[in-house]
């Protein structure tokens, strides 16, 4: 199911049993004020849903296999109406197939531009050999192009470990990759030092490349994708290591202007911080590994969000994430346990000083990806908000106690940090039960139903069984 909103309303879209449905949702307490099923009348390959500005367009893709050619339509959705605005129009062609059969479609963060992208099917299958072959085209928001093209990587498939793309408010496309020194993969030498750099590479209307080198000084940096910067220009950031061993010491920041990346920045995360809401027992053990000398380090972290404010400070929130897989040794059946722990917040003004970082604790567990677990950040005047599902009893959470674990799918509340940008003071509030709201019990809770309305209020969908779901407002204080 997708969400758009705009306006303080609401518009999901879901396809089920060979049509669309739209439903608009709109007054203070979010009433269905339309319901517009649309038999699907195209054989094609989804591609998902996107915003650019003011507008909404579904992408597809269809493969023409007489004249084996791979095409992508673009299809505007008519938010006002709840409704496709048209047919779709062909937005890409393509000879022959694609690598992974599919496009990959993102916007920039100022939702001017649209960048599609996509993988030639290699015609030599040799990592060691082969230069992947990339098609990017960029669009404006009314789907005109603005130059497009392909373009061969200037490594091999073996030298390169593609990180992430972006594509900023010029219309420039850009490739963060970790380059290998040799022909091998080893991440490290014998010594013990990277055996990669960290490349930028840009491309723009004349299809050439650009290598940009991030400078580790003498760090070990890792874990790096884009994140909106001030003024929707491009940010780089992850985490480093002061050496090759598991784990980061702290946060990297990188922003980039003019085509430069300029202000490294390294944060570390301090004992202080990583001691919070542990048991009185690994609190010591924590302070005494600090006394000897060793280098504390955090582990399974994953950058999450970052977010710019009108003066230009930044707020970043990073979060424990794992698996455990456990094998029967009598059926040979695999299963996998998901973890989505702590956050590590913190606070960074605009000249690049760290103002504030803390832990914020929270415990979930769960037999597949994401689903009601992790978190989604708000902000709204001068604070995040930073929601997620939570086991009630860790409402008054004391300093030195890890968070009882809430188990996807098991009800739970739905629970936020506010924090002050400026301050770093955080003030934990529960929403709602979702087994009582308003007397009714909500299911198949998901973070990615929770869309924002306006500064003052954001909205979740859950299902309320006999075939109904339910729209739940909240007011923001």
């Amino acid at each position: 199911k997708n969400y758009f909103s705009k306006d303080g309303e609401i518009l999901t879209i879901k396809f089920s049993k060979g049509k669309y449905i739209f439903q608009k949702f709109k007054g203070d307490k979010l009433n269905i004020a339309k319901v517009n099923e649309i038999p699907n009348t195209v054989e094609g390959i989804s591609e998902g849903f996107i915003k650019a500005k003011d507008q909404f367009y579904y992408f597809y893709s269809t493969w023409d296999k007489v004249n084996k050619i791979t095409e992508l339509f673009a299809r505007e959705v008519d938010f006002e109406g709840a409704k496709f605005a048209g047919e779709g129009q062909r937005v890409v062609k393509v000879n022959g197939k694609l690598a992974y059969t599919s496009f990959s479609i993102t916007t920039s963060f100022d939702e001017s531009k649209i960048m599609i992208r996509y993988r030639k099917v290699p015609e030599i299958k040799n990592d060691n050999v082969n230069k992947d072959v990339i098609g990017m085209i960029v669009l404006d928001k009314d789907l005109s192009k603005i130059w497009g093209g392909e373009s061969k990587m200037p490594y091999t498939e073996k030298k390169m470990n593609n990180l992430d793309f972006a594509v900023n408010s010029e219309g420039a496309a850009y490739l963060l990759t970790e380059v290998y020194r040799d022909e091998t993969t080893k991440r490290y030498t014998k010594s013990g030092e990277p055996n990669f750099d960290i490349e930028l590479l840009k491309f723009t209307s004349d299809n050439e490349c650009e290598k940009i080198k991030i400078k580790s000084q003498d760090k070990f940096i890792y874990g790096l994708s884009f994140f909106e910067g001030k003024d929707f220009e491009l940010n780089i950031a992850g985490f480093y290591s002061n050496d090759k061993r598991a784990g980061a010491n702290g946060f990297f920041l990188a922003k980039m202007k003019n085509d430069e990346v300029v202000d490294y920045n390294f944060y570390d995360v301090p004992a202080n911080v990583l001691k919070l809401y542990l048991s009185d027992k690994k609190q010591e053990k924590l302070e005494q590994a600090e006394e000897n000398g060793a280098d504390l380090k955090m582990h399974s972290m994953y950058m999450r969000d970052i977010v710019y404010d009108s003066k230009g400070n930044i707020t970043l929130y990073a979060e424990r994430y794992f698996v455990v897989s456990r094998t029967d040794p009598k059926t040979g059946s695999t299963t996998y346990t998901y973890y989505y722990q702590e956050i590590i917040g913190a606070g960074i003004s605009n000249d690049g000083e760290l103002l504030w970082m803390t832990k914020l604790p929270k415990n979930q567990v769960g037999s597949s990806q994401r689903g009601g677990m992790g978190f989604v950040t708000i902000s709204s005047k001068g604070h995040d908000y930073l929601l997620f599902i939570d086991n009630i009893r860790n409402i008054e959470l004391p300093l030195n106690q890890w968070p009882k674990g809430h188990r996807d799918g098991k009800g739970g509340y739905l629970t936020g940090f506010k924090i002050n940008r400026e301050t770093g003071e955080t003030e934990k509030f529960s929403v709602f039960n979702l087994n009582d709201v308003n007397g009714i019990a909500l299911y198949q809770f998901n973070t990615g139903r929770i869309i924002k309305l306006d500064d003052d209020s954001f909205a979740v969908e859950c299902y309320k069984k006999k075939k109904e779901d339910v729209m739940v407002k909240v007011e923001l204080k």
